[in-house]
């Protein structure tokens, strides 16, 4: 049954944003279509002013303003001038230049007062972003391929050196499981934190990324060797959308690593010269260096297990970035109910998350089933990371019922979710 359209709380706004936001924003549909899409697929029936009003408030309405328009004008006039090409864009959504001429035609007044000079520069406008276009791949790859072998040459000696094959105890320490249950509690504080954080809830989300923050400590002490992987994480975690929060964060993370293994480490290094790069240049790093630890470890002879982890944490990064399809596209790992250990139902309960997201209902109720067996099963109950994991799956649960629009199962995997979080001093 329907709930009346008065009763819609922020929250259940906030669990269909990323839907709203693809569909209006992304594929530029009519929001008569999104109304009824979301209404037929998730039993949402809010009205069209409501939506009208969520979308302004998200900074997600399609229609340009006239001050966005003048100022776009006047930067490209600038800039123009200078033999510079411009760039703009709007939340994140580049902007295509003919709309805006369409723009200045209807509004030949506006045209007017602009050549008139009557129109002066503003004040920065919220979500309106202006640059140069990235030059094509082939002229930019160079410097950027200068980068990466340099750093993959730095850090093949440091793995090299640390979970190399010249010892016994250096092989032994690549399969190490010393305090997962902490990059467990880690990451799923981190997750949370973009999630309250992308849907505006401040407060909530930086109280989830201080704690993320404090447990990543002991994992930079840990040395694990997905500890790499786990720097980009949560050094990519609000960009794009927030990224003066992410270049802080980053700059936080980096302060960390140096506290903790000395200013010449490699890793120190690699994200110095991360925080220097910017947009694709900086992915196209990323998903190198990430490409290239992966060979390292098999070279090494590493074993399944720590290779499944990092090719788990490999194509959840490429999926967050957005570019799992395009610069690659390896699949995820697959598991075995019967023999998957907390560190892969950990992973596996990330990829579900993703899966839920990306409107996949199917394969994600498979794999949340192996999610289950493992939190079920009596071995498990003792186990560091089981309150976790098993938190993960009630979050889960909550997240596929609300995305179907099932409040009242909703509402009883939440109280699930409270009751475990209050019995083992979670926080969720």
């Amino acid at each position: 049954m329907n709930m009346s359209t008065n009763a819609y709380r922020e929250d259940q706004w906030d669990v269909l944003r990323p839907h709203i936001t693809r569909l209006y924003f992304d594929e530029s549909r009519p929001l008569r279509d999104v109304v009824q899409t979301i209404r037929d697929k998730y039993g949402f029936d809010a009205t069209p002013r409501m939506y009208k009003y969520r979308l302004q408030k998200w900074g997600l309405d399609k229609k340009f303003k006239e001050k966005e328009v003048a100022q776009m004008v006047l930067l490209k006039q600038q800039r123009d001038a200078a033999g510079k090409k411009t760039k703009f864009l709007i939340q994140g959504k580049t902007i295509d230049w003919d709309l805006v001429e369409r723009y200045l035609h209807r509004r030949p007044d506006l045209q007017t007062r602009i050549r008139a000079g009557m129109i002066a520069m503003g004040d920065t406008i919220p979500g309106l972003v202006c640059r140069s276009p990235s030059p094509d791949r082939v002229r930019h790859a160079s410097p950027v391929l200068q980068h990466s072998d340099e750093m993959l040459r730095l850090l093949k000696g440091y793995y090299e050196s640390t979970f190399g094959l010249d010892t016994a105890s250096r092989r032994s320490s690549v399969s190490a499981s010393t305090d997962l249950a902490i990059s467990i509690r880690c990451f799923r504080q981190l997750d949370q934190a973009r999630i309250m954080i992308t849907s505006e809830n401040m407060k909530v989300g930086f109280g989830f990324l201080n704690k993320s923050l404090d447990d990543l400590r002991h994992l930079v002490r840990m040395q694990d060797p997905t500890l790499l992987f786990y720097l980009f994480d949560v050094a990519l975690a609000f960009d794009p959308s927030h990224r003066e929060l992410a270049r802080a964060v980053l700059r936080h993370t980096h302060d960390i690593v140096i506290v903790t293994l000395g200013h010449s480490h490699p890793l120190v290094r690699l994200l110095r010269r991360l925080s220097h790069l910017q947009g694709e240049d900086r992915y196209d790093v990323i998903v190198t260096i990430l490409e290239g630890v992966v060979g390292t470890f098999k070279q090494f002879g590493s074993n399944d297990r720590v290779l499944k982890r990092l090719n788990c944490h490999y194509f959840l990064l490429l999926d967050y970035l957005g570019l799992y399809g395009k610069r690659a596209n390896p699949s995820f790992p697959e598991m075995d109910a019967n023999s998957i250990d907390d560190v892969g139902v950990a992973y596996l309960a990330r990829f579900v998350d993703r899966l839920i997201s990306n409107e996949d209902p199917e394969e994600a109720e498979l794999k949340l089933a192996m999610v289950l067996t493992w939190v079920q099963a009596p071995v498990n109950l003792q186990h560091p990371s089981w309150p976790e994991l098993q938190l993960s799956y009630y979050r889960l649960r909550l997240h596929t019922h609300l995305a179907r629009g099932q409040w009242d199962e909703s509402s009883r995997w939440f109280e699930k979710l409270l009751a475990h979080s209050g019995k083992y001093s979670l926080t969720c």
